[in-house]
């Protein structure tokens, strides 16, 4: 096994023993906010990561560091998501260069994992996920270089929970409730994961069953100042003439104009990553709008989630409990942009359309607060992305009133087949009978513009050209969207074909729309309906059944 692959499993590891304690990261989460969802963010956080890495093949050891790095600065949540985001980008920093996985090369991935996110913190306080960080490096680079890896790892994890157990001593707000910093246990556990794959080599495995968090788990006085009001978190696709040009202190300093706390800014090459503790957060977002287009956006109320930590009231108690679970059924969908949420509700009957984005990366809160809008008895929940099934499963596991079956749909034109298949009246096993079934006869075809020379799927692919993907493969490159159509499309519509769902995304042009009408009036007997998609990224996502 190459050097690569080796690591890339002990990031699985590490990111499944995270997974494992979560919710018990979740029970010690005291600082800055008792919220109780460190544990929560720094999974999804990890997850996130981890996925941006799995199915990649990678050249060498710096280049699959900065693509988890990466995976991670884009699904950053919470102030511990973002500091271990910028932790990991600090692992690639330092092992940039790294042409094997010795004790020499991770001493200096340990340096640098400090030194980046102490930077990224405006305010670091000690006591937290920095000090571990900082202290577990300071431990490592005392150990001799020709040590055994194997001894190098242990010497590591002891020297990371050495630090972690002294972190109520250097935080008072954790040594009144007896607890030990949650984010830096958070990071501890990950790099137990990693370890373990090093002693054993295998991986740790996701537990099926996790403990129980259901609030009310520490006394604490919220006297005095407590840092309190909307946690606000963004993620900003900077404008060309900001780009390499925009710094950091920049966006601190205005944000602390604002009186803001726990401040931790992120500049990653195109991308602006802010999270931030704000008494009025539409300030803070209109300030951030002039760098960019927002790419994702996350506001919650603290003081909502400090309630559920603390006195055991749930996030959205109100709602909870005046939900009658009134309605037999309901759906959920995932879509891509508010045309296709306006199709789905609108034209399929979907109750709520979720709208995640070009890059489909609802949170499980989003599917937990529309669970608890539609308050039906059973309710079906269709991702309509291979990525987002797990946060569905996720948000299943988390609700405890309604019945929730998620129909792992892959795809938009899957959604649409499962939507209208669910029958109201049916029952669970009729409808997950009726709709798998339903599955199996959809192709999922979609054009998308080539932004770079590269090989995938088999298939060599050039700047500009135009991309066929059949059920997320690619399949060919063309040189116009017109040959897609002749020689690619047309070899998924044969007789059997009854009709097509075209979703036109906002780069498609009316030309081309107009060239698939001719194509398809000229040379098939199909029905076809056309769709102001509005998607970003494909041209083009149809349908075929």
């Amino acid at each position: 096994m190459n050097k690569v692959q080796y690591l890339k499993l002990m990031i699985l590891s590490g990111v499944n023993n995270l997974h494992n304690y979560y919710p018990h990261i979740d029970k010690l989460n005291v600082f800055p906010v008792p919220d109780g969802d460190t544990g929560t963010n720094m999974n999804l956080t990890a997850t996130n990561g981890y996925k941006a890495i799995e199915n990649e093949n990678f050249k060498s050891i710096g280049e699959e560091l900065s693509a988890f790095a990466r995976g991670l600065i884009m699904g950053a949540r919470g102030n511990s998501g973002v500091i271990f985001s910028q932790i990991v980008k600090g692992f690639s920093k330092g092992m940039a260069d790294a042409k094997d996985l010795s004790v020499q090369e991770w001493k200096k991935g340990f340096t640098e994992a400090s030194n980046v996110a102490y930077t990224a913190v405006m305010n670091p306080v000690e006591g937290t996920i920095l000090t571990v960080i900082r202290e577990t490096a300071e431990g490592a680079n005392k150990i001799p270089d020709n040590t055994d890896i194997k001894k190098f790892w242990t010497q590591v994890v002891k020297e990371a929970n050495k630090s972690l157990d002294n972190t109520p001593n250097l935080l008072k707000q954790l040594k009144d409730v007896g607890v030990v910093d949650s984010g830096g246990y958070g990071l501890v556990k990950f790099l137990e994961g990693m370890n373990q794959y090093v002693q054993k080599g295998r991986p740790v495995q996701q537990k099926l069953k996790l403990e129980e968090n259901n609030g009310g788990n520490l006394e604490m006085d919220l006297g005095g100042e407590p840092e309190f009001g909307y946690c606000t978190e963004a993620i900003v696709d900077l404008a060309k003439p900001f780009i390499n040009n925009l710094k950091v202190s920049t966006i601190r300093d205005q944000l602390e104009k604002f009186n803001n706390k726990s401040m931790v800014v992120v500049i990653d090459d195109d991308i602006l990553k802010v999270h931030t503790h704000a008494l009025n957060p539409g300030e803070v977002l209109t300030y951030l709008q002039e760098f960019g287009d927002f790419r994702t956006l996350k506001i919650e109320n603290m003081n909502l989630q400090a309630d559920r930590q603390v006195k055991g009231w749930k996030e959205s108690s109100d709602v909870k409990q005046e939900r009658k679970l009134a309605l037999p059924l309901a759906t959920i969908a995932v879509v891509q942009s508010p045309e296709q949420k306006d199709y789905f509700e609108k034209e399929l009957g979907v109750d709520i359309a979720i709208d995640g984005g070009g890059k489909m990366n609802p949170s499980t809160t989003d599917f937990i607060e529309a669970i608890a809008q539609v308050d039906a008895k059973t309710v079906y929940v269709m991702p309509n992305n291979s990525n987002v099934i797990l946060t569905a499963n996720q948000a299943a596991e988390e609700e405890k009133q309604s019945k929730i079956v998620v129909i792992p749909t892959k795809t938009i034109p899957q959604g649409v087949t499962a939507a209208l298949s669910i029958d109201p009246d049916g029952t669970v096993a009729t409808n997950t009978k009726n709709v798998t079934k339903a599955l199996k006869n959809v192709v999922s075809f979609s054009i998308a513009q080539a932004a770079k020379d590269s090989l995938s799927d088999g298939v060599t692919i050039k700047n500009g050209q135009q991309m066929a993907i059949v059920d997320n493969k690619i399949v060919a490159a063309e040189d116009s969207v017109k040959d897609v159509f002749s020689k690619d499309l047309a070899k998924h519509i044969n007789k059997d074909v009854e009709i097509l769902t075209i979703f036109t995304g906002e780069d498609a042009k009316e030309s081309d729309i107009d060239e698939l009408k001719k194509f398809l009036d000229d040379n098939f007997s199909v029905e076809y309906e056309i769709v102001d998609g509005g998607q970003k990224v494909y041209s083009f996502i149809i349908g075929i059944e």
